[in-house]
């Protein structure tokens, strides 16, 4: 379930990812920038292995669309709120148009928040892990703000996948709202079962790969997850939501 450049590349021959991963979800986040007019951009990222890796790729993706990459802001888990002031000058004198992050979805908050409280006007983006906490605790300041998602809306029954998971999670938790992390959830135990067909009656670990690479791909109620003995892809559907004035996900 984990979006990690580390998981893909180099390729590794036993590791089958289900969901897209940061990087189309970045390049998502930055194309819906440049379409409404956001050329110079900023990076709020963990100051770690990962987060160097996400800067490597945020550079290519604004390398490619045209876009400037102003400022890199990378942040440990024990920052400061003194730190995170000095970070919203840097945001609003640097004339970023719009802030992409990773990781930390509570540092996250607090960085908006100083931001706002000092006027900077930037619009500040994110990637799905914890967006539904984020706009909650957010509040009014979350709204507008442009988050992407790696499954469909899970209130809304566009696709097969979500009227099958609707139906299943009102039979198992009634009376429970339906949300991101439970629809992933489900996206993936779903693969994992028509993984284990796939290999047969009497699975191995290498009967498991050869059915995955056999097959190419599987079939999550319309969404195809796509596996070949080169590259273990998964799936690539991403997609961005904005949060409605009364706190609720529009895709």
């Amino acid at each position: 379930m984990a979006g990690s450049p580390t998981l893909r590349r180099p390729y590794q021959p036993l590791v089958f990812p289900v969901r897209a991963e940061h990087r189309e979800e970045f390049r998502a986040l930055l194309e819906y920038a440049k379409k409404t007019g956001n050329k110079r951009v900023a990076f709020f990222r963990s100051d770690s292995e990962t987060g160097q890796q996400h800067l490597e790729n945020m550079k290519l993706l604004c390398s490619e669309l045209g876009l400037e990459l102003v400022l890199d802001l990378p942040f440990k888990s024990d920052v400061t709120d003194v730190q995170l002031d000095q970070m919203a000058t840097r945001i609003g004198a640097s004339g970023a148009q719009v802030v992409l992050n990773h990781g930390g979805v509570g540092i996250y908050e607090r960085l908006i928040r100083r931001a706002r409280t000092q006027g900077v006007r930037t619009a500040f983006s994110a990637v799905n892990s914890g967006s539904a906490q984020l706009a909650r605790h957010l509040g009014d300041l979350a709204h507008g703000m442009v988050f992407s998602q790696v499954v469909p809306s899970p209130w809304e029954r566009k696709s097969a996948l979500t009227r099958e998971y609707q139906e299943e999670f009102t039979r198992q938790k009634p009376g429970q709202d339906f949300s991101y992390g439970s629809l992933e959830g489900y996206m993936t135990a779903k693969a994992l079962v028509a993984a284990l067909k796939l290999a047969g009656a009497n699975p191995t670990r290498e009967s498991f790969v050869q059915g995955l690479h056999a097959a190419g791909s599987v079939d999550l109620n319309g969404l195809r997850a796509l596996y070949s003995p080169t590259a273990h892809t998964g799936l690539t559907l991403v997609d961005l939501s904005i949060v409605t004035r009364d706190g609720k996900f529009r895709h």
